[in-house]
């Protein structure tokens, strides 16, 4: 992309011809000639202001443009770091900073697995190329990693999964473009079976996309007396990828939120399982976008709740390159008839029946919402987008 220079102008008057005998150096020009301007095709013209890009939710101003083209091999790139980026936005308002990748041609060759505090933007200013063999994977893995910027921006308090003595119903799944799940219901007595009565952590609520963000967490499941409920999944993290020109995707975009915690084995207690985080953020803005792989932030599944004598399962991660696939709800402790299952995650065109499993002990842990995927330009392919992308 060249920059911009000003416009030189050249007046120039035409002169009529002499006519024979006359001092063609006398000859005054004609007064209702018509004077045309001629350009030096050589100057182009310049804006006095920064060369931005992106016409979604994420635009970036650069003083001086990138002239080095960047290749993106299998790595972690960790967007806490500033030598990671070509540059860090500032943040607006609320708004988390972004961590920015530029070059004139961005190259994704390997699996890229994206983390830190803040989100991820990749800018081409002329294409992005994700190859068949590539990805820029922000989503958070339960136990594992949390994706780029998760977590960022406002989620909102959410109610909380009640506490008793024989355990609160599982927390609810992180909202973040449709509501996890709820809770299920605990055991307030650990002296009989429980009357089922805790109730479970409320759903997530839905979050606005205003700007680049992470997706939210589930909440913590409730506690067993001293014993702590399982901690809520983490949400997906937050991508942003712009080109001047084309935004090609052989291979994958991923940003799903991670499974919620199993209660614990509370030894002789039980407890509430944790609820999954919601999907996060992904954008994809050029004149033309074409899709090949998968574009995916799916929310991760609730814990499944724990007995008297052992813990329940974690809930699924948000699926990823199962596409259209629910991550899979933790199950009950072996103790089953006292605990419940966790909510299955949500994907693309699933997002019924999310409710967690009641019990009259330790409850399963509620879904995560799905993420929010923006699209900005023509879409060519986009068979495998979770969820159904919002297109301008």
């Amino acid at each position: 992309m060249k920059r911009l220079i000003p416009i030189a102008l050249v007046g120039c008057s035409f002169q009529s011809a002499a006519a024979p005998g006359q001092d063609a150096r006398v000859t005054p020009p004609d007064p209702d000639a018509q004077v045309t301007p001629m350009i030096d095709a050589r100057v182009t013209p310049t804006i006095d202001a920064q060369a931005c890009f992106g016409h979604g939710l994420v635009k970036v101003c650069f003083t001086a443009l990138p002239s080095d083209p960047i290749t993106l091999a299998a790595s972690t790139l960790d967007t806490n770091i500033d030598t990671n980026c070509t540059l860090v936005v500032p943040a607006a308002g609320a708004a988390p900073q972004l961590c920015v990748v530029a070059g004139p041609t961005v190259t994704v060759t390997g699996a890229v697995l994206a983390i830190g505090p803040r989100p991820l933007v990749v800018i081409g200013l002329d294409t992005v190329t994700i190859e068949s063999g590539g990805s820029i994977d922000a989503s958070s893995v339960r136990g594992a990693r949390k994706g780029a910027g998760a977590g960022t921006g406002g989620c909102g308090t959410m109610t909380a999964a009640e506490d008793d003595d024989g355990g609160g119903g599982g927390g609810g799944g992180g909202g973040f473009g449709t509501k996890g799940g709820r809770g299920g219901r605990g055991d307030r007595n650990q002296t009989t079976r429980g009357d089922g009565s805790a109730v479970g952590g409320g759903a997530g609520a839905v979050q606005t996309a205003t700007a680049l963000r992470g997706g939210c967490a589930g909440s913590k499941g409730g506690n067993g007396r001293a014993q702590n409920g399982g901690a809520g999944g983490d949400g997906g993290g937050g991508v942003y990828v712009i080109a001047g020109r084309l935004v090609t995707v052989a291979g994958n975009v991923l940003a799903s939120g991670a499974g919620g915690t199993a209660s614990p084995d509370g030894t002789g207690v039980e407890q509430g399982a944790g609820g999954g985080g919601s999907g996060g953020m992904i954008g994809l803005d050029a004149p033309t976008v074409d899709v090949a792989g998968r574009v995916v932030a799916n929310g991760g599944g609730g814990g499944g709740g724990g007995g008297l004598n052992a813990g329940g399962s974690p809930g699924g991660d948000g699926t990823t390159l199962t596409w259209d696939q629910r991550a899979t709800g933790g199950a009950q402790a072996s103790d089953n008839n006292t605990t419940a299952v966790g909510s299955q995650g949500t994907a693309v065109g699933k997002v019924d029946n999310i409710d967690a499993g009641d019990a009259d002990g330790g409850a399963g842990g509620g879904a995560g919402g799905l993420g929010y995927i923006r699209i900005d330009g023509a879409l060519t392919g986009g068979t495998m987008i979770s969820p159904a992308p919002d297109k301008h």
